[in-house]
């Protein structure tokens, strides 16, 4: 039954997670006072992608780029089996917490690997700046996922959802929202993109499907991100569970968006700083976890 369940919730966020990009697009323009796109523009855009052929450039490294873009969404995808999304079911016995960060690790270094592969020199700067964003990311989410290991005695998804209501759960549960945010690539941390710098960084010389894929991938990834934050707190049985999953959801992602639309873009270098003291807060959670707080 876990087998269909976790199926099942693949489909639902596959379908759902450019859905709630659309919402974001909406919430943000409304709030810079724009009418904005329909909810459905962002799976209008990805269709259109995925009917048209990829374009190679001619300087880049083919065994490096053409793989990039499947890399970087099956393993999004094979993270969400670990998880119980929209039903509770999931194959969280064939992966834990650890699992899930490297699959979605290794979907952020497949982009910036396939990107960096091109050539070109703006993708390559994007590149720099989305290792960069990785590194300081990784740090502080170590220091979380120990914090929230250490209260509720073990790194399985069965051990972690729901938490136990404690000091350490609750600010690692604040401090893994903060990382949400900063790992979906939002602003003012989408550093590696900036598209009035650098044109998407390390998006600019993908295109047709595999630029199709790579957006998925990332909508995806906040989906999935999101939804581990959501666990923490939901029961993971009972009828109301999927309409109180997909309300936090819409209503994250809509807290999400109003933050990026009253931010402006930090430099790598204050990103990386941000981050870097933001370790405090998990190292300070952790502490807690292992005193028993």
């Amino acid at each position: 039954m876990n087998a269909v369940y976790a199926a099942l919730n693949l489909i639902f966020i596959v379908l759902f997670a450019p859905l709630l990009d659309g919402i974001e697009r909406k919430v943000k323009a409304r709030l810079q006072s724009r009418q904005g796109p329909p909810l459905i523009q962002t799976w209008l855009d990805l269709l259109k992608l995925f009917r048209r052929p990829n374009v190679r450039p001619r300087e880049s490294v083919r065994w490096l780029f053409e793989p990039a873009p499947a890399i970087a969404l099956v393993s999004v995808l094979a993270a969400s089996l670990f998880i119980p999304s929209l039903l509770p079911g999931s194959l969280d016995t064939w992966g834990d917490i650890i699992a899930f960060i490297y699959l979605s690790t290794l979907s952020a270094v497949a982009i910036a690997l396939g990107a960096f592969s091109t050539g070109s020199p703006y993708a390559q700067i994007g590149s720099h700046r989305e290792v960069s964003i990785i590194m300081a990311e990784e740090f502080s989410l170590a220091f979380i996922v120990a914090a929230l290991a250490a209260s509720s005695g073990g790194l399985s998804f069965s051990r972690l959802f729901p938490l136990q209501l404690k000091v350490s759960t609750i600010t690692g549960a604040l401090a893994f929202a903060v990382m949400a945010y900063v790992a979906g690539a939002r602003i003012p941390f989408d550093v590696a993109e900036a598209e009035p710098e650098i044109v998407e960084g390390p998006f600019i010389e993908f295109s047709g499907k595999g630029l199709g894929m790579l957006k998925l991938s990332i909508y995806v990834k906040r989906l999935l991100l999101t939804t581990i934050l959501l666990n923490f707190f939901l029961p993971q049985d009972g009828t109301v569970r999927v309409l109180v999953y997909v309300i936090g959801l819409v209503i994250i992602s809509v807290v999400y968006a109003s933050i990026e639309a009253h931010y402006g873009r930090f430099r790598t270098k204050d990103a990386a700083r941000f981050l870097k003291r933001f370790a405090i807060v998990g190292i300070l959670s952790w502490i807690l976890g292992v005193v028993g707080w």
